[in-house]
């Protein structure tokens, strides 16, 4: 069976990356005295609703690990549900979700593995989604794309021991999913800006925007979820005018709503300035309440708590 040998491969890839990956870690005074380098840790969490085998195999399978270990001088350990991980002890091995633990000495060279793994994630949604057939549409960044680069941001700030604000749903800055060229083309603007010398291609690639998401009520009966009503010309007028924020919808268009959607159906919300993203999430929040009022509709999560709020009991 195909999948049964590329499935053992895979936990055959992270058991040696997580021995590795403690025996980099052990405390141990004789290799202290050899090597004076401190051992620095990063981690990543990946969202829930991409945490499988599948999502694992891209990242590190048939030999992908080893590569990126040896390009970036670094360990890398996936682990958590989806993973294969069967080591108990392994960090993150009860975690709902596939958690990655990159180790090393140079701390340059783990921030390059971070943006390597978070670009390996990236091109997996891309090459998920189906192109679209009319090429006004094809222009526009799959639908999933903005959620899983939100949930790249919140990780890596969570990550930072600098971070105050550890809220679960608060604005984080997070690279932009607008224009898609900016990840489908991403080798090609590296290679121009070697070209022209200049700084270009390198600034938009790190095109970073603040960030924030909103999850859309749910029809009990019909499964169906709301979120057009949020998109008539005038809202949409005023989120860009108003507030100077770029609002997007995604679950709510398209055959059955679901868009090829790989997550659940949201409201992501961008713009250059954290403030301007805080407000709007605000107003948004409460038109999402009075059509849940109106329409008798709900949110798995229930309504989002707001500045000054208290959370629901």
């Amino acid at each position: 069976d195909a999948a049964a040998v590329d499935a053992a491969a895979v936990d055959a890839v992270d058991a040696a990356a997580v021995d590795a990956a403690a025996a980099a870690t052990t405390v141990d005074d004789d290799n202290n005295m050899v090597d004076d380098e401190v051992m620095q840790v990063r981690t990543m969490d990946i969202p829930l609703w991409l945490s499988t085998l599948e999502v694992t195999k891209h990242l590190v399978g048939h030999g992908k690990g080893k590569t990126l270990e040896a390009e970036y001088e670094s360990t890398v350990v996936i682990t958590g549900k989806g993973s294969g991980t069967k080591d108990p002890n392994a960090p993150g091995f009860d975690l709902p979700h596939l958690h990655v633990t990159m180790s090393g000495t140079d701390v340059r060279q783990l921030g390059r593995l971070r943006r390597a793994i978070e670009d390996s994630l990236i091109d997996y949604i891309i090459e998920d989604t189906p192109e679209q057939e009319d090429s006004a549409d094809s222009a526009n960044p799959p639908p999933s794309l903005g959620r899983l680069l939100y949930g790249l941001g919140l990780s890596a700030a969570n990550a930072s021991p600098k971070t105050k604000d550890r809220a679960p749903d608060r604005s984080v800055l997070a690279r932009s999913h607008f224009p898609v060229y900016l990840h489908t083309k991403r080798e090609t603007i590296k290679q121009s800006d070697g070209d022209n010398n200049n700084n270009n291609g390198r600034n938009l690639i790190t095109k970073k925007v603040w960030m924030n998401v909103l999850e859309l009520p749910r029809d009990s009966e019909t499964k169906e979820y709301h979120g057009r009503f949020l998109a008539s010309r005038s809202f949409m007028n005023y989120y860009r005018n108003h507030f100077h924020c770029r609002v997007d919808i995604y679950g709510v268009w398209g055959d059955g709503g679901k868009e090829h959607l790989m997550c659940d159906p949201y409201v992501l919300i961008t713009s250059e300035e954290k403030a301007n993203v805080d407000k709007c999430i605000q107003y948004v929040e409460h038109r999402i309440r009075d059509h849940e009022e109106k329409f008798e509709v709900s949110r798995a999560g229930g309504r989002r708590v707001l500045r000054g709020e208290k959370a629901e009991s």
